[in-house]
């Protein structure tokens, strides 16, 4: 039976210089002819996580923004979790309190600080970016539709830990500096939302629940995956995503995918 292979990007698919690497994109091409559906599953949004789907030439669905949002490859939404909409409205009155520059998504657009760099891609796409000045926030995010909240900026470790966000049934994602954002980024979506509920409904809604899967990935929201199939971890994952791994594959940089395509689709290794 074809796998379903679902693949995160940074610091998986790319390595920590924010680059495709090679293997990695001639095994997926590889697993692909032997009839594999492969799925990208990022904390990006649509727009970034677009780049790397087009260039690998893929036709499939999109997990992105942490399993917030399930996209067609043209941008529709298929599969939605918002806020909670008066958690909404308290999130964002405490985000832009802050000298942050801030972030706030909804199923099609991100409406962003006025100052925030929209210089490089993907923020450069005036669609899925819009720098928004604060008194235009309520009429033009609305907060119904509020998907993920984000700040951008220093010193958000200390700002993470002065909120309950679980009492207010919220996600929260921290990032340190890396390829896609050169400052730190503090993320929060529903506690609903994860990418392994998102692969759930997609692996459904695809006819495909029953096909062997493949997860791979670094992070927190990654390893919500990992009991849906076959969980891979690279070795540049925190431990505490590794220990839930069935195995660790190579660094990132060394390529993690191609190696966990070898060893769980190309060798037939049945671990389910």
């Amino acid at each position: 039976m074809p796998f379903l292979i679902v693949c995160d990007i940074d610091h998986t698919l790319l390595n920590d210089q924010g680059q495709l690497v090679a293997k990695n994109v001639k095994a997926l091409n590889q697993a692909r002819r032997m009839g594999a559906t492969v799925v990208l599953a990022t904390a990006r949004g649509f727009a970034g996580a677009k780049i790397i789907h087009d260039t690998l030439g893929l036709d499939t669905p999109m997990i992105v923004s942490n399993g917030t949002l399930v996209c067609s490859p043209h941008g529709v939404v298929m599969h939605a979790e918002t806020i909670e909409p008066t958690i909404a409205r308290h999130i964002v009155n405490i985000f832009v309190e802050t000298h942050h520059h801030w972030s706030f998504h909804n199923s099609e657009t991100a409406f962003v600080h006025p100052q925030f760099d929209t210089s490089r891609p993907p923020f450069n796409n005036p669609h899925h970016y819009r720098p928004t000045q604060v008194s235009y926030l309520e009429s033009l995010l609305g907060y119904e539709t509020l998907i993920t909240a984000t700040l951008f900026g220093w010193g958000l470790r200390e700002f993470m830990f002065q909120h309950d966000w679980q009492s207010w049934s919220l996600t929260l994602d921290f990032y340190e500096p890396n390829a896609f954002t050169p400052i730190e980024a503090l993320s929060v979506m529903s506690s609903k939302a994860n990418k392994g509920q998102a692969v759930a409904w997609l692996r459904e809604h695809l006819g495909l629940e029953h096909a062997p899967t493949l997860c791979i990935g670094d992070s927190t929201a990654d390893a919500t995956m990992f009991p849906l199939g076959i969980g891979v971890a690279p070795a540049n994952a925190p431990a505490s995503v590794r220990s839930q791994a069935l195995w660790v594959a190579p660094h990132c940089d060394e390529g993690a995918v191609a190696a966990a395509l070898e060893r769980f689709v190309f060798e037939g290794v049945n671990t389910l």
